[in-house]
C-alpha cells in the first residue's frame, strides 16, 4: 500500500467513501482529509501540512472546481488537483484543463482514478526533488557566502539558521560546547513566532541539556552519530529524566527533529538541529542538507578558532619580544659605554695591537646586538600600530655616506668595498632615525650576503622620488623569494648558514610605506640583487 495524503474537496459523504475505496483498491493508503467550503479548504491549507493530492468535486454548494484552483494559485500551492463530477461537459473539461487542473472524468469511471492518481503522485515527486535541489542549491550557496563574509561568529549563526526556516524547517537553531560548564549552550536560534523564540532561549536556561541524554543533541554530541526522528512522538527513550523539563520539550508542539554534529579537528564542536511543527514532516533529504551545512559550518568554525589560537601566539610572542628587548637595553648600554671608555683608555696607554682590535670587534658586535633590539622593539610597536614618523629636512645622500662610515670596519672585515656614487646633493624632507635604519639595514643585508664582492650604493632622484638603490654580488634573491624576504622573520635561506632575526627588510619596508614610499628587491644583472629604497620628496621640491 502506498501511502500520501489526499485533500477531498466533497460534499458527499457517500462520493468521498467511493473515492478513498477505489484508491484503496487501487493499492494507496490514504490519509484524507473532506472539506465541503472554500474556508475549510483554506484551513487545510494553512494548517494541515503539505498535501500530495487534491480531488475536487466539479459543483459544490456556493463555489466550484476553478474557484478551488484560483485559490491554490493564489497560495502558491504545488499540488495536483483532479476533478471529478457526475455531470462534466467538453467545454467545461476544457476550461479546467486550461485553468490548472490535472484530469477530469465522471464519477462513474472511477476505475480511471487509480492510474491518474499514479500518474501524478510520480510527477509531483519529481517536480519537488528537483525544486528541493534548487532549494538547496540555493541554501548552501547562500551558507557559504555568509560563512566567508566577514561577520562575528553570532552574526554568522544567526543568519544560517534562518536561510533554513521556513524553506526547510519550522525552526532551527545552533548548539556549541560551552567549555566552561562542559556541555552544550543555545547560540542561535530562528523560528517566524517571536514568542515561541523567546520561549525557547528560557527554556534553555531553565534546563540546561543533560550531557549523558539517550537521545537529542547532547547524545549526537557525545557520540557524533546524526539524529532523524520523522515523529518524535515515537521517540523510544526521552530526551531527559528530569519530567518538568520533558513536560516543556512536548509543550513546544514538535513533529519531526533532525540533529547533526558540528565537526572539528579536534573533536565535535557542537550540533545543528531543526524540526518541524504540526503535520510537517522532515525527510532523509532533510538531514543530508542538515550534514552538508554542518560540515561547511564547523570547518569555519574551526578555522576562525585556529586563527584566534595564531593571534594569540602572536600577540604573547611580541609581549616577550618587547619585554626581552627592554630588559636587554640597559646591559648592553652599559656594556657599550665600558668597551667605549677602554678604547679611549687604549689610546692613552698604547696598549697592543691585538687588544685594540678585539675591542674594536667587541664594540663591533655589541653595536649589532644594540641593533637587533632596537629592532626588536620597531616589530613590536610595529603590531599595535603603524610606525611613529618624526619629519625634518636634511640631505639624504649625507645620511648615506654617514651609514656608510659606520659600516665600514664591518666591510672590511667581510672583505667588501664600499662604493658611494658620487654626492650632488639631495633635499628631502623623512624621518633621519626611520631612513638610518632602512639603509642600514639595506648595507648590513648586502655585507651578509656579498662577502669579498664590492657593494654599490647609488642616490638619486626618479621623478617625485628620491631613491636608494644598493647592489651586491653574493648569492642573489630566488625570484619567487623577492616578496618573502620582506615578511617579518622572512627569510630565504636558512638561518643556521646566515645569522640574523629576519627583520631588517621588514623594518625598511615598513619604513618606507610610512613615509608613502616603498621597498623592493630584482636579481641583479649577472649575479647579486638589487635593493631599493624609494622615499617621496617634499612636494616643493617635485615642482
Amino acid at each position: 500500500m502506498t501511502p500520501f495524503r489526499l485533500l477531498l474537496v466533497e460534499d458527499s459523504v457517500n462520493d468521498a467513501a467511493l473515492v478513498t475505496a477505489e484508491l484503496v483498491q487501487a493499492g494507496y493508503q490514504p490519509t484524507a482529509r473532506r472539506v465541503e467550503t472554500l474556508e475549510a479548504l483554506r484551513d487545510a491549507l494553512a494548517t494541515g501540512g503539505p498535501w500530495d493530492l487534491v480531488l475536487c468535486d466539479y459543483r459544490l454548494p456556493r463555489f466550484n472546481a476553478l474557484d478551488v484552483l484560483a485559490l491554490l494559485h493564489a497560495q502558491g500551492r504545488d499540488v495536483p488537483l483532479i476533478v471529478l463530477s457526475s455531470q462534466l461537459s467538453e467545454d467545461q473539461a476544457v476550461t479546467l484543463m486550461k485553468a490548472g487542473a490535472r484530469d477530469c472524468f465522471s464519477k462513474d469511471r472511477l476505475a480511471r482514478l487509480g492510474p491518474a492518481v499514479a500518474r501524478e503522485l510520480e510527477e509531483t515527486r519529481v517536480r519537488r526533488e528537483r525544486a528541493r535541489a534548487e532549494v538547496d542549491r540555493d541554501i548552501l550557496a547562500r551558507a557559504s557566502e555568509l560563512l566567508t563574509a566577514s561577520l562575528e561568529q553570532a552574526a554568522r549563526l544567526d543568519q544560517l539558521v534562518q536561510l533554513m526556516v521556513p524553506r526547510v524547517a519550522d525552526w532551527c537553531a545552533f548548539f556549541l560546547q560551552d567549555p566552561d560548564q562542559g556541555g552544550l549552550r543555545l547560540v542561535a536560534l530562528a523560528h517566524p513566532d517571536a514568542e515561541r523564540r523567546a520561549h525557547a532561549w528560557k527554556l534553555d536556561q531553565r534546563f540546561p541539556l543533560d550531557p549523558m541524554a539517550a537521545a537529542g543533541p547532547s547524545h549526537v554530541l557525545r557520540t557524533g552519530q546524526p539524529e532523524f526522528m520523522p515523529d518524535v512522538r515515537q521517540r523510544p527513550v526521552p530526551i531527559t529524566k528530569d519530567a518538568a523539563h520533558q513536560r516543556a520539550i512536548e509543550g513546544l508542539g514538535l513533529r519531526s527533529v533532525v540533529n547533526v554534529p558540528l565537526p572539528g579537528n579536534e573533536g565535535r564542536l557542537g550540533v545543528l538541529s531543526m524540526g518541524t511543527l504540526g503535520e510537517r514532516t522532515l525527510a532523509p533529504v532533510d538531514l543530508a542538507l542538515a550534514q552538508e551545512l554542518a560540515r561547511r559550518t564547523g570547518l569555519v568554525l574551526e578555522n576562525a578558532r585556529l586563527f584566534q589560537e595564531a593571534r594569540e601566539a602572536v600577540r604573547l610572542r611580541d609581549e616577550f619580544l618587547t619585554v626581552a628587548a627592554h630588559e636587554l637595553r640597559t646591559p648592553l648600554t652599559t656594556l657599550r659605554l665600558q668597551l667605549g671608555t677602554l678604547l679611549q683608555r687604549s689610546e692613552a696607554h698604547k696598549l697592543e695591537p691585538e687588544v685594540v682590535t678585539r675591542l674594536e670587534r667587541s664594540v663591533r658586535q655589541v653595536r649589532r646586538l644594540g641593533t637587533l633590539v632596537e629592532g626588536l622593539l620597531d616589530v613590536s610597536q610595529l603590531s599595535s600600530g603603524e610606525l611613529s614618523l618624526m619629519p625634518e629636512r636634511f640631505d639624504l645622500e649625507e645620511l648615506v655616506a654617514e651609514v656608510l662610515e659606520r659600516y665600514q670596519a664591518e666591510a672590511r672585515a667581510a672583505g667588501c668595498e664600499l662604493r658611494q656614487s658620487p654626492r650632488r646633493g639631495l633635499w628631502g624632507t623623512w624621518d633621519r632615525l626611520r631612513v638610518d635604519q632602512a639603509v642600514a639595514a639595506l648595507i648590513s643585508n648586502a655585507l651578509k650576503f656579498g662577502p669579498g664582492r664590492p657593494v654599490e650604493v647609488d642616490v638619486g632622484r626618479e621623478g617625485g622620488f628620491a631613491r636608494i638603490q644598493v647592489r651586491d654580488r653574493g648569492i642573489g634573491v630566488p625570484v619567487d623569494q623577492v616578496e618573502r624576504i620582506f615578511e617579518r622573520f622572512g627569510r630565504a635561506v636558512s638561518s643556521h648558514s646566515y645569522g640574523g632575526l629576519g627583520l631588517g627588510l621588514y623594518l625598511a619596508r615598513r619604513a618606507a610605506e610610512a613615509h608613502g614610499g616603498r621597498a623592493w628587491a630584482e636579481p641583479a644583472t649577472g649575479e647579486g640583487a638589487r635593493f631599493t629604497l624609494e622615499l617621496p620628496l617634499e612636494k616643493e621640491s617635485r615642482e
